[in-house]
């Protein structure tokens, strides 16, 4: 249809005033079809409440998404991963472009670019865009979420956690009567709590009568050190105190609000990091379990105990061992998952049927050795 020289013009009632007087809005179009899209425009945006929002940029929504709707009702260490999925992945390939710009299929390529990277980043980073996207299709920005139909590309082999062997675990044990902070590794081999967990235990967790620890705080070094939530509602359990710990434990007592592992600065007060890493590495060279820095590796200065060793483990392997322990001895899954604050059984199942493959590959080299041909000497002449 050809335009005309004047529009179309009409309006369109949307509601009445107090007055009981119709509100209405006026329209135009140079032809008949622009006249009914506008009309359609004003029904959706007055009337239905259908009509989008006007469209942002990704990096000024993503940036206000999370410090509205996200940050504060996660931890630090959630916010700090988030943070680091935003400014260091996607900031930078999506920042400046409009969210209604954005197709599936960018976003697909996108994401297969971390192909091979850790199976958290990978996390993290679908996490954060299905995030953004949600909250934009809620406020509409978006008519439609591109991240539906994202397809998870394959991560890294997950790094196989070597089993303490008999051996070192006795060294540990060892090490954890020796040392005047031996305590910090006791809580850690004994308990299966988590490094930050252990930090935050004060004396008024412990119960004496009961033989049980209140695991109910955490000492996030992303959030400068200060004692926080635990990482999920799981985490705040009961764990009963194995008799060698106790016996370690009893000569220590203190008072209710100290730290049981604290700071050289007072009770009152968790281990810094600084302090926890060089007690860590005390530690594992009193056990026998250090090792020298890669060639070239210059990360410490010279003065640093650090420059010329490094832990062979670090302190959340022992929470490892602890599950492996609990595994050798026959606990239930169930009854594992209780005492070291699994949010899902199936976190710990993969633990058990790892140590299960593991056991099995022993297993199979044992039957192998015991059904081999054996070797008949050469007659001779």
């Amino acid at each position: 249809m050809p335009r005309k020289k004047t529009p179309y013009r009409s309006k369109v009632k949307i509601g009445v005033d107090a007055e009981g007087k119709d509100l209405v809005k006026y329209i135009q179009g140079y032809t008949k079809a622009e006249l009914a899209e506008a009309r359609k425009a004003v029904i959706a945006h007055y009337i239905t409440g259908s009509a989008l929002a006007d469209d942002r940029l990704f990096g000024d929504y993503a940036s206000e998404w999370f410090r509205i709707r996200k940050e504060p009702f996660i931890s630090a260490s959630s916010r700090e991963s988030y943070r680091t999925a935003l400014n260091k992945h996607l900031f930078p390939a999506l920042g400046n472009r409009m969210l209604r710009a954005i197709t599936p299929l960018e976003l697909q390529e996108l994401l297969n670019t971390f192909a091979g990277k850790s199976k958290s980043m990978i996390t993290g980073i679908i996490a954060t865009l299905r995030g953004v996207y949600s909250s934009a299709l809620a406020d509409r920005i978006v008519a439609h979420d591109p991240t539906e139909r994202l397809v998870r590309p394959t991560a890294a082999p997950t790094a196989v956690k070597p089993a303490l062997t008999a051996e070192q675990r006795a060294a540990l044990v060892a090490a954890c009567a020796a040392d005047p902070m031996g305590h910090y590794l006791a809580l850690l081999y004994y308990l299966g709590c988590r490094p930050g967990e252990a930090r935050g235990l004060m004396w008024q967790d412990v119960d004496w009568d009961r033989g049980l620890v209140h695991i109910t705080r955490d000492i996030d070094y992303k959030a400068a050190g200060a004692p926080g939530a635990l990482k999920n509602k799981a985490s705040d359990r009961y764990v009963p105190i194995p008799a060698p710990l106790r016996a370690l434990l009893q000569p220590l007592r203190g008072l209710p609000d100290t730290y049981i592992a604290h700071a050289q600065g007072g009770a009152d007060k968790p281990l810094s990091k600084s302090s926890a890493d060089r007690l860590w590495l005390r530690l594992m060279s009193a056990a026998g379990m250090t090792v020298a820095p890669p060639e070239g590796d210059d990360k410490y200065e010279p003065y640093d105990p650090r420059h010329k060793l490094r832990p062979l483990i670090t302190p959340h392997a022992l929470r490892h061992n602890y599950i492996t322990m609990c595994w050798e001895h026959g606990l239930d899954p169930y009854e594992t998952m209780k005492l070291v604050g699994h949010a899902s059984i199936t976190t710990t199942m993969n633990i058990y049927t790892h140590l299960s493959e593991a056991q099995m590959a022993k297993t199979a080299t044992k039957l192998d050795d015991m059904f081999a041909v054996p070797k008949v000497a050469s007659k001779l002449h």
